[in-house]
């Protein structure tokens, strides 16, 4: 097969070489995907990361359609974290091996720039080692727009603050997508604005896509080219992760949720296409560390972190939980060798 000893020699595929393979079905998408992970040069070594997902509110204006998670939503009372409890869980968090904590919560004003400032320097100051990848590209344009100072000043801010990273939450970077299904949340424009901004200011990130909303195959590649275009203007991001919605409990419970199989052949999709960023996980969190070891025969390098806690998939029905000996397992019995990784995608003994 041409593509795959393109894929192999490390080339570019472009959209239609993608449909290309995704028309010769599992076995193709599964060749090409590896083929990939060889090119990069990863070996058998698997990475996963000891953290804890903070979910500080669900009071949140954006009430995305696909989202079970917002107070609107009526699955989870609404609720707000006050700053005492959050440190609580962090200094928790910390007792278990946590080396990242990850802040969540909704699109809400009284969640305001100085108040994320004020959270990220007392859990800095009291733990000057744990890394803080927290927000998302959503909630710092509301924080910049709340602020009236432009985004690149609201980054400046948080990473003076303590800072470490930005998760990517893109959801799917596709215009009518967006309009449709969150309109309130940032626009692909804005998104990338956020992606320029950190890499000006030598911060990370990672991208995200949520899938099975509907979309077709052609726009699933948009999003693609889209995440390859930024990375390639900015090298931003460490990783790419991709899941499928889970529409029971939200506005699109009425849309199948997708199989098995065609999580992992997005996944491997994912993989061959995106030949500039590294790392791809698994996402074990939605469908469960079976699939997970699956995925990493499809592409897949890490299964991502524990995620103690994490409260937005949960709303929408999905309760996987583990642990770090979870994920050595998960690992070995895919025939991978597993280690402990930082904030960075860097391994630590």
């Amino acid at each position: 097969m041409e593509l795959f000893e393109k894929i192999k020699d490390g080339g570019r595929i472009s959209a239609s070489e993608a449909l290309e393979i995704w028309n010769g079905g599992f076995y193709a998408l599964a060749r090409c995907a590896r083929a990939r992970v060889e090119s990069l040069g990863l070996g058998d070594g698997v990475g996963y990361i000891v953290n804890r997902m903070i979910n500080y509110s669900n009071i949140c204006r954006a009430r995305c359609k696909f989202c079970a998670y917002h107070a609107k939503a009526g699955v989870i009372d609404a609720f707000r974290l006050s700053d005492d409890e959050i440190l609580k869980i962090v200094e928790d968090s910390v007792s278990c091996g946590a080396v990242q904590i990850m802040l969540q919560g909704g699109l809400h004003p009284d969640f305001d720039l100085d108040w994320a400032c004020s959270i990220l320097r007392k859990i800095s100051s009291a733990y000057p080692k744990l890394a803080l990848h927290a927000f998302s590209p959503s909630e710092v344009i509301c924080f910049a727009d709340g602020a009236g100072v432009p985004v690149i000043e609201a980054l400046r801010r948080l990473k003076d603050s303590g800072l470490t990273s930005l998760p990517g939450a893109a959801d799917l970077l596709v215009e009518d997508i967006r309009k449709n299904y969150c309109p309130l949340k940032c626009s692909v424009s804005r998104w990338r604005e956020v992606m320029l901004s950190l890499a000006s200011l030598g911060m990370r990130s990672s991208a995200t896509m949520t899938f099975g909303m509907g979309e077709t195959l052609a726009q699933r590649l948009e999003h693609l080219e889209f995440v390859r275009s930024v990375q390639d203007e900015c090298g931003v991001f460490d990783a790419f992760i991709a899941w499928p919605l889970a529409p029971e409990n939200t506005e699109l419970k009425d849309i199948p949720r997708l199989g098995a199989a065609e999580f992992l052949m997005t996944l491997a999709l994912s993989r061959a296409f995106l030949d500039n960023i590294r790392n791809v996980q698994s996402g074990w969190l939605t469908e469960g560390l079976d699939i997970a070891q699956l995925a990493l025969n499809m592409g897949a390098n890490d299964v991502g972190g524990v995620l103690m806690d994490e409260m937005v998939v949960r709303a929408a029905g999905i309760d996987n939980k583990t642990g770090s000996s979870g994920m050595e397992e998960c690992i070995r019995r895919a025939g991978k060798v597993p280690f402990r990784r930082d904030n960075f995608y860097r391994r630590i003994s």
